[in-house]
Parts: C-alpha cells; sequence; structure tokens
C-alpha cells in the first residue's frame, strides 16, 4: 500500500512537470514566430534582409531550457493496519444432565389360568384266548444207509536198486611246484563201483469197501396245535383333563426411565479479532521538478528572413 501511495504521488508529479514544460515551449515557439514575423514585416526592405543567401554564417546561441529532475522526499502518510487482539465474552452453552423419572404404563401381561374339561376318547384293551389249529410241522428222523467208499493202505515191499560206491584209496605222490622243489604229497584215487542191493519200499495201495452210516432225515407231519391269540377291543370312554390355558390381562407397571435433560449455562470465552489500528509511517517518495539549465549550439541560418514565413 506504501509503494502505491508513493507510485501515484510520483506520477502526479511527473505530469505536472510535463505539462508546464509544453506549455512553456510552444509560448516560447510562439513568440519567435511573431518576432519573426514582425522583423520581416518592418525591415524587408533593409540591407540586412537584403543580403544574399548563398553564404550563410553559423552563430553560437545559448539558451535555458527546463529539464525534469527526479528527488525523493520523506513523507508521513496514514497506514491501517489489523491487529489481533484477545477479548472475553458471555456465550450459553448446553449440557445434557442424566434424569431419573418414574413411568406408569399399561402391559399386556399373559396369565396361566388352570381349567378343567371332560373328553372322550377311544380305549383298545388286549384279550388274549386260545385257538386250536392245524400245522404242518418238519419230525426229524434217523436212518440208516450204506455206502462204498474208497481206502488207500500202505503195503511195505522189498525192490532191487543199483547205487554207486567210491572205493578209493590215498597214494603219495611226488611233483615238482612252481619253484623247481620237489614235493610229496598224498593224493584220493577215486575207483566207482556200481553193485544191486535189496531197498524196503512203503507204497500206497487204494480198495473199495462198503460201509453203513446213519442219516437224519426230516418228514413233514400234521399237527393240532393249540395257540393264544390276542385281539385288541376297543371302547369309548370319557375322562376328566387338567389343562393350562394362557390369558391375557392388562396390568399397568412402574418403570424408572433414564432420560437427558438439555440444560443452559452462561460461560465466559476468549476469543481473537483482529481490529483495525490507523499508524503514521514514514515513506520515501519520487518527485519530478523541472529545472532551468543552459545548453549551447551553433546555430546555421537559412536565407533571408522569407524562409520564416
Amino acid at each position: 500500500m506504501f509503494r502505491v501511495h508513493g507510485l501515484n504521488l510520483a506520477l502526479s508529479a511527473t505530469l505536472l512537470a510535463g505539462g508546464l514544460f509544453a506549455t512553456d515551449t510552444a509560448q516560447a515557439g510562439r513568440r519567435h514566430q511573431r518576432g519573426c514575423a514582425s522583423a520581416c514585416n518592418e525591415g524587408c526592405a533593409t540591407a540586412e534582409c537584403a543580403v544574399d543567401a548563398s553564404a550563410p554564417q553559423p552563430e553560437t546561441v545559448t539558451r535555458t531550457i527546463m529539464v525534469p529532475q527526479t528527488t525523493y522526499e520523506t513523507m508521513t502518510v496514514p497506514v491501517t493496519v489489523y491487529k489481533p487482539v484477545t477479548k472475553t465474552k458471555m456465550v450459553t452453552v448446553y449440557r445434557m444432565v442424566p434424569q431419573t423419572r418414574e413411568v406408569k404404563r399399561m402391559m399386556t401381561e399373559y396369565v396361566n389360568v388352570p381349567q378343567t374339561r371332560t373328553e372322550t376318547y377311544v380305549s383298545v384293551t388286549p384279550t388274549w384266548k386260545e385257538v386250536q389249529k392245524d400245522v404242518t410241522v418238519m419230525v426229524p428222523t434217523t436212518e440208516s444207509r450204506e455206502a462204498v467208499r474208497r481206502v488207500c493202505k500202505p503195503v511195505m515191499s522189498t525192490e532191487t536198486r543199483t547205487v554207486s560206491r567210491d572205493q578209493g584209496a590215498y597214494e603219495t605222490r611226488t611233483h615238482t611246484d612252481c619253484c623247481g622243489c620237489i614235493r610229496t604229497c598224498k593224493v584220493w584215487v577215486p575207483n566207482v563201483v556200481q553193485e544191486e542191493v535189496e531197498v524196503p519200499v512203503c507204497r500206497h495201495q487204494v480198495s473199495e469197501e462198503a460201509y453203513t452210516y446213519n442219516v437224519t432225515v426230516c418228514k413233514p407231519e400234521t399237527q393240532t396245535k393249540t395257540f393264544k391269540v390276542c385281539e385288541m377291543v376297543r371302547e369309548d370312554k370319557t375322562r376328566e383333563v387338567q389343562f393350562v390355558e394362557t390369558q391375557a390381562k392388562q396390568v399397568e407397571k412402574t418403570f424408572t426411565e433414564s432420560f437427558y435433560e438439555r440444560v443452559a449455562e452462561e460461560k465466559e470465552v476468549s476469543y481473537v479479532e483482529r481490529e483495525a489500528v490507523t499508524e503514521q509511517r514514514e515513506v520515501q517518495v519520487a518527485k519530478c521538478v523541472m529545472v532551468p539549465k543552459e545548453v549551447t549550439y551553433t546555430h546555421s541560418p537559412h536565407g533571408s528572413c522569407r524562409s520564416c514565413r
């Protein structure tokens, strides 16, 4: 904000100086034209105006002009600043407080009431009686039967068989070993001789023989027997039956109910608020002013005063 304010002041000063400079320059131009015109009108017939324009002479001219100059000034300006301020205030807060109360309500209560009723039922009684029936039974009977069977018996006999026997003997022999030494050792010389001998042999002999055996045979036979038969006799009877009947009844009961009550309280709270405060601050402001300055330059005239018209 300080920079914007300073730039606005500098811009205003520059525009003011530029306007003054433009006004002075325009007025000077108009004065020059009027002077030249009057001089040309009054003295065109003089000798100075009749000078030959082919040989102009340069002239050194010194003039005072206005130039802009920027200066910085210290200015005191008011500035609005927002500062935090802690304040307190009273606010209303609500707190939920638990409470209890007695409440009466109508409730449906079911009560068991004993009742008696007479009902008819069917009684089934078993009755036993004897009944004679002819039945066929299988009677076991023992019978003797004859049959032939094969019997295997051992029979001893003698047979002649050829057997081989070794009837050899040891002989003393001399031989030279691999080292050239003469060695003497005993060597068995076999002599197999075959001969016939009598050998007892047991052989099995199968023969057929007759024998008698007993067999149990079941034969059917008709007999009269007495059986007990159970018959179910149905009979209608009555009886008293005790039962329980559930009946609904309205009952008023008292309950303890819990609830929360809203209680208002005043409470002091702190809060921060930003307040606007005006302060005086020093700022640097750029200022543009027009100052006079002398300049010297060489001027070459261009002919007679007729060119000024």
